[in-house]
């Protein structure tokens, strides 16, 4: 029988362990799942291939994230992918309000996997109705 991926996921992670188990819990789930320590890399991604989710940190050493999620929701192209953060720390009240503003969905580190699982099929799932999956 042949395996059905579920979606399509980029993580923008920088630790290289937690990008790991990322990719490990999310490709058992039946993603396809491209992991990124950086940014810019994942621009590159981005323009080569969209993604049905994406999952980052609120806070990133080489950008930050809730800049990246407004870059994100006022791009065209990006708009209206679904965006998930991580957060080791939840982010300051005003950056908390703008991204529940913009839809952003918050799991704080550290997460249960079943709840991390299923917000991300959550995410996603609405998504592949609506063209038609």
């Amino acid at each position: 029988m042949k395996d059905l991926c579920r979606g399509y996921i980029l993580v923008v992670e920088e630790d290289h362990d937690l990008g790991r188990l990322f990719e490990a819990v999310l490709t058992i789930d039946g993603y396809h799942v491209t992991v990124t320590p950086h940014i810019y890399e994942a621009h590159r991604i981005l323009s080569q291939r969209e993604p049905d989710l994406i999952i980052f940190d609120w806070s990133l050493h080489n950008a930050a994230g809730y800049v990246w999620v407004d870059e994100l929701r006022t791009t065209a192209h990006t708009a209206h992918i679904p965006i998930l953060l991580v957060c080791g720390m939840q982010p300051p009240r005003s950056i908390y309000e703008m991204l529940a503003s913009a839809g952003v969905p918050i799991i704080e580190k550290p997460f249960d996997l079943i709840a991390f699982n299923r917000c991300v099929a959550a995410l996603i799932q609405p998504r592949a109705r609506a063209i038609g999956a």
